[in-house]
């Protein structure tokens, strides 16, 4: 027993100095995934693989969705929750996990995770040291997995499918701005635009065929920003970016025009969008599109439209690389992410993330276009490091000669119709001087002209705002529906029929405001889930639109039979106006809330929701008198403060949008012992300044 003992202790000491190994059985180490890989594995992942992930996995579209909802969609969370829950399913339990995991991150394109996956870190002993590590965690991955360089001919295979898409989409030309079916060809319709450029505090005329002729110390700036009020024609800008690329004409140094519109791809990076363009047959992949992109970056020209459209807090960085993707995203459903999380994207897929590009992080010197209505761009006016990165150029939409070429197009064989109409903005001096400049009023004024009849035009002639032209326009829509119902003007079932119409858009006004306080702009099917109805007949009503949504090369339709569509306002203008509505309905219906969402949300963004502020005070006189007293209730409390910090020009725009003289009463009262100075402002401030009767001591106007 002795010498039992002394062998037994010898054994002992030989293991603790490492010369000797316990047998601990078969070593499922290597063929498991620790929680922590799990977690490192979500941070990478971008939320725009979430489903593709979780569907790869074995999840239904149903169960990945109500995960997500779990997760207060938190997609690193929800992804965490995914891969946990698979662990627990897979059987037996001594199933090689790590290699069944990345097989399956390689089938949907995500191959760099996969190869991480099998060359990770090495697995301790149960000693605590080192192990030795297998043969396939040392080794490199295989040339097979390596990213090819697309081929010459693919490169310009690639560039022919974007020609396509955009002359398929993007270069088409609603001559109805609410009916997708009205669509013509780019060249019958499109109307030069008004540009300046930014020369310090002047702005100087600019030709659009003169924007690659722009110099900064020398060179073409590397960002430009393009800012314009809303339906200044700033996505028909961007339009016709690529109508002349796609022709040879200008922009054809450029092997790649990329077209981003960035309210449909909030949550994508640059190689997926340049991929969800091409053909299915196309066999170039996300990740060799953006090493082309990468390696070429001067030799593409990318476009992004409507930065005010997404939310997620632009800034440069110092450095990036710790931070989980999916915070670095451009966020739908937040006001604003913090610097941190916004400032990269850079997955371990290799693709790049919007915002990195935006801050000029990535593709420094790829040359990259930006437009924005004016709020969103104090943002980078205000960041001294993105301020020296961009130039600005304003599109002030259309001058007096434009507007009678476009005018004209609208009417080619109807010289008298068009030559009415432009005479009538001349005499109009509201709508000569703040709507006729812009493309998408023009272009529903021209809609009523060819339409309506004498006694409808005369009260037309009477519009004065924003509003006035929005709910011209939506009671034309609706009515024009109506009579295709019921055939009889002015009948008691026509009007029956009216008032249910307005019924069954109620929810979708309730949807209008939820999406524009999230700033989500395009909606899916199950957004509607709970009023199909109210969504079919804004849909034939012409308030609502629904498209097939952008096939992805990855084809994800084909495996995931839950794909939705794509459901959405024509313009966000329009959105905006169903929003008032259903904002000014809470002034009946639930006055707490209304108190809550104009206090504490569209106040502290006023500028953000300056239309939705219009178009809500424009319904009735009580919502506006409600507003406008909270509004100037900050005066009161701010009195020391500066005009321009009181935001006088603000409430004047907005008491204007009512046109009730209660309202303009109200304003001139709390602020008639002021001294008010205008400089350079516009015609619209000037008409609010006027009705309400607010003193102005001088004037100067732009």
């Amino acid at each position: 027993m002795d010498g039992f003992c002394l062998l037994y202790l010898l054994l002992i000491l030989l293991m603790r100095s490492g010369d000797v190994e316990t047998n601990p059985g078969p070593n499922t180490a290597v063929s498991t995934v620790s929680e922590m890989e799990f977690l490192k594995l979500a941070q990478d992942i971008a939320p725009s693989y979430y489903n593709a992930v979780g569907i790869s996995l074995g999840f239904s579209y149903a169960q990945l969705q109500a995960i997500l909802v779990e997760n207060l969609k938190n997609y690193t969370n929800a992804l965490l929750d995914v891969f946990m829950k698979w662990n627990v399913m897979q059987q037996p339990s001594h199933s090689n996990k790590r290699q069944l995991l990345a097989d399956r991150l390689r089938e949907i394109d995500l191959g760099s995770l996969s190869d991480g996956l099998l060359n990770g870190p090495p697995i301790p002993n149960s000693t605590g040291g080192p192990s030795r590590l297998t043969e396939s965690q040392t080794k490199p991955p295989s040339a097979e997995f390596q990213t090819k360089p697309l081929s010459p001919e693919l490169v310009e295979r690639c560039a022919n499918d974007f020609k396509f898409k955009y002359r398929s989409t993007l270069c088409k030309i609603r001559a109805d701005p609410l009916n997708p079916a009205s669509v013509v060809q780019f060249k019958e319709m499109y109307t030069n635009l008004f540009l300046q450029e930014e020369h310090g505090t002047e702005k100087r005329k600019l030709n659009f065929n003169d924007i690659l002729g722009i110099r900064v110390n020398g060179e073409f700036p590397r960002r430009i920003m393009v800012q314009g009020e809303a339906g200044a024609g700033k996505t028909t800008f961007c339009a016709k970016i690529a109508w002349d690329w796609m022709r040879g004409e200008y922009f054809s140094d450029f092997v790649w025009v990329l077209i981003v519109p960035l309210r449909e791809f909030k949550q994508h990076t640059i190689g997926e969008i340049a991929k969800s363009y091409l053909a299915k047959t196309n066999s170039a992949t996300v990740s060799q599109i953006t090493e082309y992109i990468r390696s070429n970056s001067d030799k593409v020209f990318i476009a992004f439209d409507g930065l005010d459209e997404v939310s997620g807090k632009i800034m440069k960085t110092e450095s990036c690389e710790s931070q989980p993707t999916d915070q670095m995203q451009l966020q739908p459903s937040q006001p604003s992410v913090t610097s941190s999380e916004a400032c990269g994207s850079l997955s371990e897929t290799g693709d790049i993330g919007l915002v990195d590009i935006l801050c000029s992080d990535q593709l420094a010197s790829c040359p990259v276009l930006v437009t924005t209505r004016p709020w969103r761009a104090v943002e980078f006016r205000s960041d001294g490091d993105l301020m020296k990165l961009y130039t600005f150029i304003h599109v002030e939409g259309f001058d007096r000669e434009n507007l009678s070429v476009y005018i004209h197009k609208y009417f080619p064989n109807n010289d008298d119709k068009a030559n009415q109409l432009i005479q009538f903005t001349i005499d109009n001096d509201i709508i000569s001087e703040y709507m006729a400049h812009y493309p998408i009023y023009v272009a529903m004024l021209c809609l009523m002209w060819k339409q309506l009849d004498e006694p409808k035009l005369k009260e037309m002639k009477s519009l004065k705002t924003f509003s006035q032209i929005f709910n011209e326009m939506i009671g034309f829509l609706k009515e024009h529906y109506a009579q295709k119902e019921v055939k009889k003007v002015g009948s008691p079932s026509l009007n029956a029929y009216l008032k249910k119409i307005d019924e069954l858009l109620g929810p979708i006004a309730k949807q209008a405001l939820n999406g524009l306080l999230e700033n989500a702009l395009v909606f899916s099917e199950d957004d509607f889930e709970i009023c199909p109805e109210s969504k079919d007949t804004a849909c034939r009503v012409g308030i609502l639109s629904q498209e097939d949504r952008i096939t992805t090369s990855m084809d994800m339709h084909e495996r995931n039979p839950h794909v939705q569509l794509h459901v959405f306002f024509p313009h966000k203008l329009f959105q905006e106006y169903m929003a008032g509505v259903h904002l000014a309905s809470l002034y009946e219906s639930n006055r707490n809330e209304l108190h809550r969402l104009i206090e504490q949300v569209v106040l502290p963004r006023k500028e953000e929701f300056r239309y939705l502020l219009y178009f809500t005070v424009s319904h009735n006189k009580s919502i506006a008198a409600h507003i406008m007293r909270s509004m100037l209730h900050d005066i009161s409390m701010n009195r020391g403060a500066s005009l321009q910090e009181q935001n006088i020009d603000f409430i004047v725009d907005v008491a204007f949008e009512s046109q009730d003289p209660d309202v303009a009463a109200l304003v001139k009262a709390m602020i008639s012992s002021e001294k008010s100075v205008l400089g350079d402002t516009s015609a619209h401030t000037v008409a609010g300044y006027v009705f309400t009767g607010v003193p102005v001591v001088s004037l100067i106007i732009d």
